[in-house]
């Protein structure tokens, strides 16, 4: 489950010399390293600059609890990167990617894994700003290929249509900066497989290569000896040793099969 860090702003800290994970108890502004969620209450107080950084090799997503980005931005502005300079991010700027869920909050996306947040005015209303860790969602990874943010909008997932072996679009998946599919609830899987369509198969990084007989995600390392499952009927019936989601059949479920076979895929991109 995600961490939450909350972080008054009645009682913030001077923007310090180096970023760290909670801020200290002083009065307004502040540098925050960003990996778990932080909320931080709207300021009452004009002048007020946060700086939030996270891994270089992921951006940072502002929501609002209590409310909507776009309209916090009366009161504040959201800069992509902490330079007195950097361009500010509004939410009719932000790309709309054909596959994400429109019922995700309205959010706003860096470019860049350092942003800024200047409170112009006080509020007239309460609420809080959430700023997470997240991970850059492409339109696509190439030709015949389709990006969305289908979970929430922290994650990112690609189906890509192009028919090739398991090892093949192991490869492609992690030359894009994404990882082959691992599932963690029935819940994930029925959203992607509504999303991407009933009629087609996919690799999955799920595959007994290391072990006869015990499967592990290739992508996280872990089994699912205790986590979700869902084998179609009769299966795995030793046809092979890597596994594509049959949500095609009647029954839907997992199959086996031959690792060479070649089968579209869904990458997917974790924070």
């Amino acid at each position: 489950m995600m961490k939450i860090i909350a972080v008054c702003i009645f009682a913030l800290a001077s923007i310090s010399s180096s970023y760290s994970n909670v801020a200290s108890t002083r009065k307004c502004g502040g540098r925050v390293f960003v990996d778990e969620a932080i909320l931080i209450d709207a300021s009452t107080q004009q002048d007020c600059i946060w700086e939030f950084q996270t891994k270089e090799d992921r951006i940072l997503v502002f929501t609002v609890v209590g409310g909507n980005v776009k309209d916090a931005q009366q009161f504040l502005t959201i800069h992509d990167g902490v330079d007195i300079d950097s361009p500010i991010l509004l939410v009719d700027n932000q790309k709309i990617l054909e596959r994400t869920r429109q019922d995700l909050p309205q959010a706003v996306y860096t470019t860049q894994p350092a942003a800024s947040v200047r409170f112009k005015t006080a509020p007239t209303s309460n609420f809080q700003l959430q700023i997470q860790k997240a991970v850059n969602c492409p339109f696509d990874l190439g030709s015949n290929t389709a990006c969305g943010r289908l979970i929430d909008e922290i994650s990112c997932y690609c189906v890509n249509y192009n028919l090739r072996n398991h090892n093949d679009q192991t490869t492609s998946c992690l030359l894009n900066g994404f990882k082959l599919l691992a599932l963690e609830s029935r819940t994930e899987e029925t959203v992607l497989v509504n999303a991407w369509g009933n009629a087609t198969r996919y690799w999955t990084s799920l595959t007994d290569n290391l072990n006869e007989g015990v499967w592990l995600w290739g992508s996280t390392g872990t089994g699912i000896v205790g986590g979700y499952s869902n084998w179609a009927i009769g299966q795995p019936d030793g046809s092979g040793n890597c596994v594509h989601l049959n949500d095609a059949s009647p029954q839907g479920g997992w199959n086996d099969d031959n690792c060479a076979n070649l089968r579209e895929a869904i990458c997917e991109g974790q924070p």
